[in-house]
């Protein structure tokens, strides 16, 4: 069936409406941009399903910043789409690969930035999904850009998805301070969004009250300065030490919310964040199950968890891993934290985009205030956690040297 049409229906009502007039889009750079929780991304997914089960000739790339944060996102999404619209015997999912085919010979490849020799392999591109546009450089973009091109059966897309974090972006200088006439941007919010969950909606309408900066970006999607920042002490690294003093761990809970799991390297008394496990709808059984991938050594590296699930914190427990409460004190522990020179290794970019955004409370007159917004916060709570905790317990004698987490 290789270049053949299938000429699947699929019913609007799986679409949220506003972005009903985007699904024959084919202008050649599509914006799809505004605040969190607004269903851009799972809009991108289904209408690419929805091509590549009725045009052939697609090629598809999809791109991240890093490789690995695809398959627990966008890979992910696709293949649960797959399933929920009864759709396998028309594709086949490669987990190894990451990469989806229909049997019609169009096909989804999925890579990051990071993965050069990947990127290098992949010809004959013929659209491609810039997932978390913000997380990538211009030069990124540009490349990517350069890479689509050729005679196509279909007009030649690069469509962006991202929240507008800061108005010093070089996605809004490119895009929106100049726009053309091969531009098709879109904002959309939470509020156009008819399959959100309750408590979602909620999460958002209470970040008027937390914090309005935060509000006006991640809830309404409008382009803004995040002041007030509270970490300032860090360094985004590209290359990490051959070893180690001691290696400990952060461990915030989440299901709707993410888990995050915080892998630190000590060197020299200077903390090292060099993995991050930062994933939704995790079960305790699914977390114990992830946990080998990240710590090497569960008898020597201490975890130190969100001392509000005990439960969660005994089954791990059993598990034989080293796993203790940790003090949770904010002020005190963002002070420890604060002195200190955070080294972070660069894909770890759940941690860099929430470090980037971590800061304290407002109140409606603009007053700084000493707690931090509750709102992406979760790998922030775990470095915070196990470099506070660890400072303070009394631990046995630990090794020498360890090595780093493979990566």
């Amino acid at each position: 069936m290789n270049n053949q049409k299938l000429s699947v229906k699929i019913h609007s009502r799986v679409f949220n409406k506003i972005y009903l007039s985007s699904l024959k889009n084919k202008k050649r750079y599509e914006i799809f941009y505004g605040g969190a929780g607004s269903g851009k991304s799972v809009f991108i997914a289904q209408r690419m399903l929805v091509r590549h089960l009725n045009e052939f000739g697609h090629k598809t790339l999809v791109v991240r910043k890093v490789a690995r944060t695809n398959r627990h996102s966008t890979f992910s999404l696709l293949s649960s789409l797959i399933s929920e619209w009864d759709l396998k015997k028309l594709f086949k999912i490669k987990e190894s690969d990451m990469e989806i085919s229909c049997i019609n010979g169009n096909r989804i490849i999925f890579a990051g930035l990071d993965d050069v020799e990947k990127l290098k392999s992949i010809a004959g591109i013929t659209d491609i999904w810039i997932e978390e546009a913000s997380e990538i450089t211009y030069s990124d973009f540009k490349q990517l850009d350069l890479r689509l091109r050729g005679k196509t059966k279909n007009p030649k897309q690069i469509t962006l998805s991202f929240n507008p974090v800061s108005i010093n972006s070089w996605l809004k200088k490119h895009f929106f301070d100049n726009p053309k006439e091969n531009y098709s941007i879109l904002k959309t919010t939470y509020l156009d969004n008819k399959f959100l969950d309750e408590e979602y909606i909620q999460v958002m309408e209470e970040l008027k009250d937390e914090d309005e900066i935060m509000y006006q970006i991640y809830a309404l999607g409008n382009w803004g300065v995040i002041g007030n920042l509270i970490y300032t002490n860090y360094e985004v690294v590209r290359k990490l030490p051959q070893s180690f003093d001691e290696i400990i761990y952060g461990l915030d809970f989440g299901f709707n919310n993410p888990s995050a799991l915080i892998q630190i390297g000590i060197k020299d008394e200077v903390p090292w964040i060099i993995n991050e496990l930062y994933e939704t709808r995790l079960t305790n059984e699914d977390l114990i199950s992830r946990l080998p991938e990240y710590v090497e050594d569960k008898k020597q590296q201490p975890i130190y968890a969100d001392n509000a699930e005990p439960d969660r914190i005994e089954e791990i427990s059993k598990s034989r891993y080293l796993i203790y409460p940790a003090d949770k004190s904010v002020e005190d522990g963002l002070d420890f934290v604060k002195r200190k020179k955070l080294k972070i290794f660069h894909k770890c970019i759940n941690t860099i985009g929430e470090i980037q955004g971590y800061k304290y409370k407002e109140d409606k007159d603009g007053n700084v205030l000493d707690m931090p917004v509750k709102f992406k916060d979760h790998a922030m709570d775990a470095i915070r956690y196990a470099l506070y905790t660890h400072s303070k317990v009394r631990r046995p004698k630990r090794r020498k040297r360890a090595k780093g987490n493979k990566l």
